[in-house]
């Protein structure tokens, strides 16, 4: 079981980015990753965050959750606002304007235990 939840942002903003590096800095159980651009990152994550236009679509998400081989992918809005998680085991879970530390919280529930693994 590891003792922090590693969190790869994928093509997440500077301003955003800084928002979501800034909340995690307050769970010490959260460690967040910069994606380099040369995947080698994604294996090291247990959670990928992207961000894209629309959330809802499942196949960005499929992508990223096989070729990081995390094991959630969360995608969210440019503005932050709209969020849903992904992962092989459950159906998705949307959810809308929540505070960074709550969004990370929802990204990172959970990943810990054992029956949550792929």
């Amino acid at each position: 079981m590891p003792t922090h939840v590693r969190v790869l942002l994928h093509d997440v903003p500077p301003v955003l980015r800084g928002v979501l590096v800034e909340a995690a800095a307050k769970h010490p159980s959260i460690h967040v990753i910069d994606d380099t651009g040369d995947g080698g990152d994604g294996a090291e994550a247990e959670v990928v965050l992207a961000v894209t236009s629309d959330p809802h679509q499942s196949a960005v998400a499929r992508t990223l959750l096989f070729t990081t081989h995390a094991r959630r992918v969360a995608l969210l809005t440019p503005a932050g606002r709209d969020l849903v998680v992904y992962d092989l085991t459950s159906r998705p879970v949307s959810a809308v304007d929540l505070p960074p530390s709550e969004l990370l919280d929802i990204v990172c529930r959970g990943i810990d235990d054992p029956d949550s693994r792929r």
